[in-house]
């Protein structure tokens, strides 16, 4: 990743509507996205550290909010271990969670309209809620 897909980045997460919910409804926070995000860039510790949106943290600083964010998002696959493993969730429901993904990876090079995503916000939602219990939510 070069320094020109990184720069600004972070503003195009923001506008996107369907990388906000994501970002909001996850472990990982903003600045810890931020991290990842100049993480991936080449170079040294020194550089990446610069490419933090507000301004340059110290690497010691960096390199924690990187440890943060990796932490979180390990934290979040184990957990999906750990209820299939206890069978709280079945292969079914782990099977639906790959589609999801590819889905939206789908989604977005599409480009879809405005209520397009909010449908498919509130069907994420609703995977999400009923994704360790089996069970549909009921509408009342």
């Amino acid at each position: 990743m070069e320094l020109e897909s990184v720069d600004g980045l972070l503003d195009e997460i923001r506008k996107d509507t369907i990388a906000t919910f994501l970002l909001r409804k996850s472990h990982i926070t903003e600045v810890q996205l931020d991290t990842l995000l100049a993480s991936r860039a080449e170079g040294n510790l020194e550089f990446k550290s610069s490419l933090r949106e507000k301004h340059k943290v110290t690497k010691g600083a960096f390199g924690r909010t990187l440890k943060q964010a990796q932490h979180n998002a390990e934290a979040s696959v184990y957990s999906i271990f750990l209820l299939s493993y206890l069978n709280l969730i079945g292969p079914t429901a782990v099977n639906q969670l790959v589609r999801n993904t590819r889905m939206l990876a789908e989604l977005k090079a599409a480009s879809p309209r405005a209520e397009d995503q909010l449908r498919v916000l509130e069907a994420m939602q609703e995977f999400v809620e009923t994704f360790a219990t089996g069970e549909r939510k009921l509408i009342v």
